[in-house]
This record gives structure tokens, sequence and C-alpha cells, in this order.
């Protein structure tokens, strides 16, 4: 019986953790997205716009910018960005195409703002790990159904944002039918008590 080792006549390594290195951990090191910028220009010229200014002991102003970066500029400074060219801008290429089926940008943003500020002071650690909550399919989704909502409730031409709805009606009359029995249960209670009197008296 041949007594050949399987690997082609080398040793076999008894260190599994050799052969199957582990991955990769990630970095602690969070680097600026463009999802900050959008979210509610969190991100400066020197990164993350913190909530207190950092003021340096050898200089009487703030050595961080608190001025925000607009996402285009924040995507653009990263080092694999490509070129913009101002006749043909990539980022704003949207602009020469048909956009009419995609939500509007500025609700795509109110919503994003508010989601991201949302989870910021919702979760234990203030937003920290969550990174990526709402990516860009699901705020599209997200756009597009409050997109619908609002063209049911206010209609195609927004002329029900000034009318009342339908089950309006219903909750005013029961309303009005209560304060109504409320305003009439006094009356029946004196007229008892006169009833009452008139029988004592008697």
């Amino acid at each position: 019986m041949d007594s050949t080792p399987v690997n082609g006549g080398g040793k076999q390594s008894s260190n599994p953790s050799k052969e199957f290195p582990n991955p990769k951990k990630p970095s602690g090191i969070r680097h600026p997205t463009v999802y900050d910028a959008v979210a509610a220009g969190r991100i400066s010229v020197t990164g993350f716009i913190t909530s207190k200014p950092l003021i340096s002991c050898s200089r009487d102003t703030s050595r961080s910018s608190r001025t925000a970066l607009p996402p285009e500029q924040v995507l653009f400074r990263s080092r694999k960005a490509p070129t913009r060219f101002a006749e043909c801008d990539i980022y704003f290429s949207n602009e020469r195409h048909d956009t009419s089926d995609l939500p509007s940008s500025d609700l795509l943003k109110a919503l994003h703002s508010y989601s991201s500020n949302y989870y910021s002071k919702a979760t234990a650690d203030r937003g920290v790990d969550d990174w990526q909550s709402l990516d860009g399919s699901a705020l599209l989704a997200l756009g597009i159904l409050a997109e619908e909502l609002m063209r049911e409730s206010v209609g195609s031409t927004g002329d029900l944002a000034l009318a009342e709805g339908d089950g309006m009606c219903g909750v005013l009359e029961s309303s009005s039918n209560q304060t109504s029995i409320s305003r009439s249960e006094p009356a029946k209670k004196k007229r008892r008590l006169d009833i009452i009197s008139d029988f004592d008296s008697d």
C-alpha cells in the first residue's frame, strides 16, 4: 500500500488557522461618507463636526471647521473618486435624464435627515454602530411610499388638502350629539327633583 501523503509529499499542517486565515476585523476608525453629509450636514473639511469646537492650546480660534460640506464635495474628496468635469458633471447626471419616476430629492433629504436624527437618539449608543440602517434602495422605497400616501390624501391636483376627510362628518355629528345629550342631562335631573319636592309637599 502506498504511503505517499495526499498533499503531494509536503508536511501536513497541524494548525488549521494557517490554512484558513481569519477575515480582517473592521477598523474602529469611522471614515466620513456621503450618508453623513446628506443626513444632517455632519462633515466638514477636517472630518466629522463635533458637538463642541476643538480649540488648541497654542491658538485662540477653533482648529476644526464647523462649516458643513455638500455631499458631492464629500464624495469627490475621497481617494478613488473620479475626476469631475464642468461640461459633463457625473454627480448631477440625473438632471440630463428623465427622473419623473423617482421621488423628489428634497423629500428624500428630509426623510434621510429625520431617520438619521431619530436613530441617533432612539438607540442606546445614540446611533454610533448604526451605520447602514437606511441604504439607497430603502430610501427610494420610503420616498415612493410617502409620495403615494400624500397623493391619496390630497389628490392628484392637491385640491383635497383644504377639504375634510370622509370620516370627519361622522365624527363631528357624534360629537355634536354627545354635547347636546350632556347639556340636556342636568335639565332632566332638575325636573325629577322638582317632581320629588312636589310629592314631599303633598
